[in-house]
């Protein structure tokens, strides 16, 4: 029951590091964006969790 109890908190985790690093990303401008080839535009991909 645990080894469940921690994959579900390191998927949390993933997640939400995920989450933050994309908040980062959109939060450059533009030109910068354009320069490390973030997506401009198009749907952001769903955070999927292994439950």
């Amino acid at each position: 029951m645990f080894k469940s109890l921690n994959r579900v908190r390191a998927a949390f985790a993933q997640a939400s590091s995920r989450r933050r690093t994309v908040r980062e990303l959109n939060s450059l401008p533009r030109e910068i964006q354009k320069d490390i080839g973030w997506p401009e535009t198009g749907e952001p991909d769903e955070i999927r969790l292994p439950f």
